[in-house]
């Protein structure tokens, strides 16, 4: 069995989708033979990138002139725009394939566990991340609301702080976008926890 037969039996379309991109796959979708999620290779609203798990397959059905399809090296070519031995030394490097290249088939699986568990984790925290940033949103709604009720000169404290609070939740909100450093976003993601409890107790802004 060569390099190539060995990659596509040992990786799912499921292992690379979730490592290369965003795409959300469901516990549902796992136990079907087949499903279908918005296609990463073009601006897809209605899910048109259907994954064959019978085949270890793919094929985008929509956006994708040139109807773009095939296995999990194919998917890196295209993901990546490289050829099939740059594909092969990517899945290899990030996968820890390697074993492929006469490694010791145990070493591997440990790996290959460790970074099941890394990518699991990966996946839990962007979901919080996103709560977070969504519970955000509506507290940013509103403090808007509260600030277009006042009208009274004894208020204007409580303007300032609605203000406050507005421009502390926009540097929240794009610190945990587009912070790139783990750590950072791990103490960012813990001061809006933080926030957002006191809001909860105080039932509000």
């Amino acid at each position: 069995m060569n390099v190539i037969d060995l990659i596509k039996e040992n990786l799912s379309m499921v292992e690379v989708l979730e490592r290369y991109t965003p795409a959300y796959i469901s516990h549902a979708n796992l136990k079907r033979k087949q499903f279908n999620i918005r296609c990463p290779f073009h601006n897809d609203r209605n899910p048109s990138f259907t994954v064959y798990k019978t085949t270890n397959t793919f094929r985008c059905w929509s956006g994708c002139n040139d109807g773009k399809s095939g296995d999990v090296i194919n998917f890196v070519m295209l993901f990546r725009n490289v050829n099939t031995k740059e594909a092969i030394k990517i899945l290899k490097e990030d996968f820890g394939l390697d074993f492929l290249g006469g490694g010791n088939l145990k070493e591997w699986q440990k790996k290959r566990a460790f970074l099941e568990q890394e990518v699991a984790l990966k996946k839990e925290a962007n979901k919080k991340i996103i709560e977070a940033i969504n519970a955000l949103k509506e507290v940013d709604k509103s403090a808007r609301v509260k600030l277009g009720t006042i009208r009274k000169i004894e208020d204007l404290a409580k303007m300032g702080d609605l203000y406050h609070v507005l421009s502390q939740i926009d540097y929240w909100i794009e610190c945990l976008v587009e912070i790139q450093c783990i750590e950072s976003r791990i103490h960012t993601f813990q001061e809006v926890s933080e926030f957002l409890q006191i809001i909860k107790e105080g039932e509000g802004v």
